[in-house]
Protein backbone atom coordinates (compact mmCIF):
# COMPACT_ATOMS: atom_id res chain seq x y z
CA UNK A 1 0.00 0.00 0.00
CA UNK A 2 1.43 3.49 -0.72
CA UNK A 3 1.51 6.14 1.43
CA UNK A 4 -1.10 8.28 -0.79
CA UNK A 5 -3.50 4.98 -0.42
CA UNK A 6 -2.66 4.47 3.50
CA UNK A 7 -3.73 8.28 3.88
CA UNK A 8 -6.87 8.03 1.64
CA UNK A 9 -7.91 5.41 4.17
CA UNK A 10 -6.63 7.06 7.43
CA UNK A 11 -9.19 10.20 6.18
CA UNK A 12 -11.99 8.01 4.90
CA UNK A 13 -12.06 5.94 8.57
CA UNK A 14 -11.68 9.56 10.24
CA UNK A 15 -14.59 10.07 8.12
CA UNK A 16 -16.46 7.78 8.67
CA UNK A 17 -16.35 8.31 12.58
CA UNK A 18 -16.91 11.65 12.18
CA UNK A 19 -20.11 11.17 10.17
CA UNK A 20 -21.29 8.54 12.60
CA UNK A 21 -21.20 11.59 14.35
CA UNK A 22 -22.78 13.67 12.67
CA UNK A 23 -25.76 11.02 12.52
CA UNK A 24 -25.53 10.84 16.54
CA UNK A 25 -26.49 14.57 16.37
CA UNK A 26 -28.50 14.90 13.65
CA UNK A 27 -30.98 12.65 15.30
CA UNK A 28 -31.02 14.79 18.27
CA UNK A 29 -32.68 17.44 15.70
CA UNK A 30 -36.26 17.10 17.73
CA UNK A 31 -34.55 19.37 20.39
CA UNK A 32 -33.86 22.12 18.18
CA UNK A 33 -36.15 24.91 19.25
CA UNK A 34 -34.80 27.81 17.11
CA UNK A 35 -33.10 28.03 13.83
CA UNK A 36 -29.71 29.20 15.42
CA UNK A 37 -29.81 25.83 16.34
CA UNK A 38 -30.67 24.16 13.28
CA UNK A 39 -28.49 26.00 11.26
CA UNK A 40 -25.91 24.79 12.99
CA UNK A 41 -26.29 21.31 12.31
CA UNK A 42 -27.19 22.25 8.39
CA UNK A 43 -23.83 23.68 8.29
CA UNK A 44 -22.24 20.56 9.63
CA UNK A 45 -24.02 18.65 6.46
CA UNK A 46 -22.71 20.62 4.22
CA UNK A 47 -18.92 20.58 5.73
CA UNK A 48 -19.66 16.70 5.95
CA UNK A 49 -20.51 17.18 1.91
CA UNK A 50 -17.47 19.00 1.13
CA UNK A 51 -15.46 16.64 3.13
CA UNK A 52 -16.93 13.59 0.70
CA UNK A 53 -16.24 15.69 -2.28
CA UNK A 54 -12.28 16.44 -1.31
CA UNK A 55 -12.02 12.52 -0.60
CA UNK A 56 -13.65 11.50 -4.16
CA UNK A 57 -11.03 14.04 -5.63
CA UNK A 58 -8.06 12.52 -3.66
CA UNK A 59 -8.78 9.14 -5.14
CA UNK A 60 -8.90 10.50 -8.41
CA UNK A 61 -6.11 12.81 -8.31
CA UNK A 62 -2.83 12.74 -10.13
CA UNK A 63 0.54 12.95 -9.04
CA UNK A 64 0.79 16.85 -9.64
CA UNK A 65 -2.50 17.85 -7.64
CA UNK A 66 -2.04 15.35 -4.95
CA UNK A 67 -0.49 18.24 -2.50
CA UNK A 68 -3.30 20.85 -3.60
CA UNK A 69 -6.09 18.59 -3.13
CA UNK A 70 -4.35 16.78 0.01
CA UNK A 71 -4.71 20.77 1.56
CA UNK A 72 -8.18 21.19 0.15
CA UNK A 73 -9.08 17.87 2.53
CA UNK A 74 -7.29 18.37 5.38
CA UNK A 75 -8.78 22.00 5.61
CA UNK A 76 -12.56 20.57 4.57
CA UNK A 77 -11.84 18.06 7.05
CA UNK A 78 -10.47 20.70 9.75
CA UNK A 79 -13.47 23.25 8.82
CA UNK A 80 -15.98 19.93 9.49
CA UNK A 81 -15.03 19.03 13.17
CA UNK A 82 -14.50 22.60 14.29
CA UNK A 83 -18.38 22.69 13.11
CA UNK A 84 -18.95 19.38 14.45
CA UNK A 85 -17.72 20.40 17.93
CA UNK A 86 -19.69 23.24 17.82
CA UNK A 87 -22.65 21.35 17.05
CA UNK A 88 -21.87 18.67 19.40
CA UNK A 89 -21.64 21.44 21.95
CA UNK A 90 -25.10 23.19 21.05
CA UNK A 91 -26.65 19.87 21.34
CA UNK A 92 -25.53 18.55 24.41
CA UNK A 93 -26.62 22.01 26.25
CA UNK A 94 -30.18 21.46 24.29
CA UNK A 95 -30.52 18.03 25.55
CA UNK A 96 -29.19 19.14 28.85
CA UNK A 97 -31.49 21.82 28.96
CA UNK A 98 -34.27 19.49 27.57
CA UNK A 99 -33.65 16.94 30.52
CA UNK A 100 -33.94 19.78 33.03
CA UNK A 101 -36.96 20.64 31.73
CA UNK A 102 -38.31 17.69 31.50
CA UNK A 103 -36.83 16.57 35.32
CA UNK A 104 -38.90 19.67 36.57
CA UNK A 105 -42.07 18.76 34.81
CA UNK A 106 -42.02 15.24 36.29
CA UNK A 107 -41.04 16.90 39.61
CA UNK A 108 -43.71 19.16 39.68
CA UNK A 109 -45.96 16.39 38.34
CA UNK A 110 -44.87 14.17 41.72
CA UNK A 111 -45.76 16.92 43.96
CA UNK A 112 -49.35 17.47 42.35
CA UNK A 113 -49.67 13.97 42.95
CA UNK A 114 -48.49 13.99 46.22
CA UNK A 115 -50.42 17.14 46.79
CA UNK A 116 -53.41 14.88 44.90
CA UNK A 117 -52.63 11.88 47.41
CA UNK A 118 -52.16 13.68 50.68
CA UNK A 119 -55.29 15.96 50.38
CA UNK A 120 -57.44 12.10 49.01
CA UNK A 121 -55.83 10.26 52.30
CA UNK A 122 -56.84 13.94 54.59
CA UNK A 123 -60.15 13.86 52.76
CA UNK A 124 -61.15 10.42 53.78
CA UNK A 125 -59.81 10.41 57.04
CA UNK A 126 -62.00 13.86 57.18
CA UNK A 127 -64.64 12.29 55.92
CA UNK A 128 -64.43 9.33 58.02
CA UNK A 129 -64.13 11.31 60.71
CA UNK A 130 -67.49 13.40 59.98
CA UNK A 131 -69.23 10.99 59.73
CA UNK A 132 -68.51 9.45 62.89
CA UNK A 133 -69.14 13.08 64.47
CA UNK A 134 -72.74 13.05 62.70
CA UNK A 135 -73.47 9.39 63.62
CA UNK A 136 -72.69 10.02 67.09
CA UNK A 137 -74.14 13.72 67.14
CA UNK A 138 -77.04 12.30 65.29
CA UNK A 139 -77.22 9.59 67.38
CA UNK A 140 -77.51 11.15 70.65
CA UNK A 141 -80.07 13.75 69.29
CA UNK A 142 -82.00 11.38 68.15
CA UNK A 143 -81.86 9.48 71.30
CA UNK A 144 -82.51 12.66 73.02
CA UNK A 145 -85.26 14.02 70.91
CA UNK A 146 -87.00 10.35 71.00
CA UNK A 147 -86.85 10.69 74.84
CA UNK A 148 -88.85 13.99 75.01
CA UNK A 149 -91.25 13.01 72.46
CA UNK A 150 -91.93 9.92 75.46
CA UNK A 151 -91.69 12.85 78.30
CA UNK A 152 -94.17 15.13 75.93
CA UNK A 153 -96.36 12.07 75.29
CA UNK A 154 -96.94 11.86 79.23
CA UNK A 155 -97.15 16.04 79.80
CA UNK A 156 -100.12 17.83 80.50
CA UNK A 157 -100.87 21.62 80.48
CA UNK A 158 -97.55 23.86 81.37
CA UNK A 159 -95.44 20.45 81.56
CA UNK A 160 -96.75 19.75 78.23
CA UNK A 161 -95.89 22.91 76.39
CA UNK A 162 -92.43 23.37 78.43
CA UNK A 163 -92.10 19.68 76.93
CA UNK A 164 -92.40 20.49 73.48
CA UNK A 165 -90.52 23.67 73.36
CA UNK A 166 -87.90 21.80 74.58
CA UNK A 167 -88.54 19.09 71.75
CA UNK A 168 -88.86 21.77 69.16
CA UNK A 169 -84.94 23.48 70.14
CA UNK A 170 -83.79 19.95 70.14
CA UNK A 171 -84.55 18.90 66.59
CA UNK A 172 -83.61 22.16 65.42
CA UNK A 173 -80.73 22.08 67.08
CA UNK A 174 -79.87 18.28 65.55
CA UNK A 175 -80.84 19.82 62.26
CA UNK A 176 -78.56 23.12 62.28
CA UNK A 177 -75.54 20.89 64.11
CA UNK A 178 -76.34 18.30 61.28
CA UNK A 179 -76.19 20.73 58.29
CA UNK A 180 -73.17 22.74 59.37
CA UNK A 181 -71.40 19.62 59.96
CA UNK A 182 -72.30 18.15 56.11
CA UNK A 183 -71.39 21.79 55.17
CA UNK A 184 -67.97 21.96 56.54
CA UNK A 185 -67.39 18.76 55.08
CA UNK A 186 -67.99 19.25 51.52
CA UNK A 187 -66.82 22.53 51.92
CA UNK A 188 -63.01 20.75 52.90
CA UNK A 189 -63.85 17.88 50.16
CA UNK A 190 -64.09 20.68 47.66
CA UNK A 191 -60.85 22.55 48.82
CA UNK A 192 -58.82 19.51 48.51
CA UNK A 193 -59.81 18.42 45.62
CA UNK A 194 -56.81 18.19 42.77
CA UNK A 195 -57.00 21.16 40.44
Amino acid sequence: MTERDAYIQKMEAEQREATARFREIEAQAELADSEDSLDVLTGARAFNDDVNRELQALRRADERDWDRLKAGADKARSRFREHLDKAGSRWAGLREGYQRQREAELKELGAQMDGWIAAHKRSRAEDSLLTREELDFITRGLKTSGEMLKNLRHARGHAWKTARDQYEANWRELQERSRIIRSDGAQEEAGASPP
